[in-house]
């Protein structure tokens, strides 16, 4: 039984879901790496170490102050990434019915894989760029050492603190500097690094599903 009778919001769904939570997990973890990287009396800090440090100091409400930031990255990342594979991969199951019958069913169901993979990885990126973007910015005004583009303040008042990572206030001065395209700077190096990652990685779960005998991604 599903919870609607439309499986694209089904898949929708479950994505949005798995983002948020991955965002909640991360979003710790993500604050301690940038004090460890950012500040050198944090240097000789593990990741354990430092997260109880935050909590410490801080308290733990002070290691969530980049989830509006983390969710606009990881939300459209797991949507493009989740549900663009499997609704790709059973539009070609549908098209592969026109195939010849000397084209092996092994042949056709790995070809799916790839392409399926390949054109998931593209949505992904270019559904969570400005998001990657958001983030990297809110981080960067943080003190942190990531990559992407600078976000300038005019004052010291203007930079970003541990209880003032605003989310608007970092999409107005990305857009400010750059307009929408400011969104998308540094897409064609994501593009050639994180799709191929993300290719490998949905290639090896069908991989993986196939060897523990379950079918792979849309061939039900």
């Amino acid at each position: 039984k599903t919870l609607t009778a439309i499986p694209f919001i089904n898949f929708l769904l479950a994505s949005v879901v798995a983002g948020a939570i991955a965002s909640i997990v991360l979003c710790p973890m993500e604050e301690a790496r940038i004090k460890m990287v950012g500040e050198a009396s944090w240097a000789k800090e593990n990741l354990i170490s430092a997260l109880s440090r935050l909590v410490a100091e801080n308290g733990v409400l002070s290691t969530f102050g980049g989830l509006a930031a983390m969710l606009s990255k990881q939300v459209p990342y797991t949507i493009g990434k989740q549900v663009s594979f499997d609704i790709i991969s059973k539009y070609l199951y549908a098209l592969s019915v026109q195939l010849p019958a000397t084209v092996s069913k092994d042949m056709i169901k790995w070809g799916i894989s790839i392409l399926s993979a390949f054109f998931a990885a593209i949505c992904a990126c270019l559904c969570s760029q400005p998001g990657d973007m958001i983030l990297t910015a809110t981080y960067k005004g943080h003190g942190g050492h990531s990559h992407g583009p600078a976000v300038e303040t005019s004052s010291k008042s203007e930079e970003m603190s541990d209880d003032d990572k605003s989310f608007f206030l970092t999409v107005n001065k990305i857009y400010n500097k750059y307009g929408l395209t400011g969104f998308f700077m540094g897409l064609q190096a994501r593009l050639a690094h994180v799709a191929s990652i993300i290719t490998s990685q949905l290639v090896l779960y069908d991989i993986v599903k196939a060897a523990l005998g379950l079918p792979v991604t849309g061939s039900h």
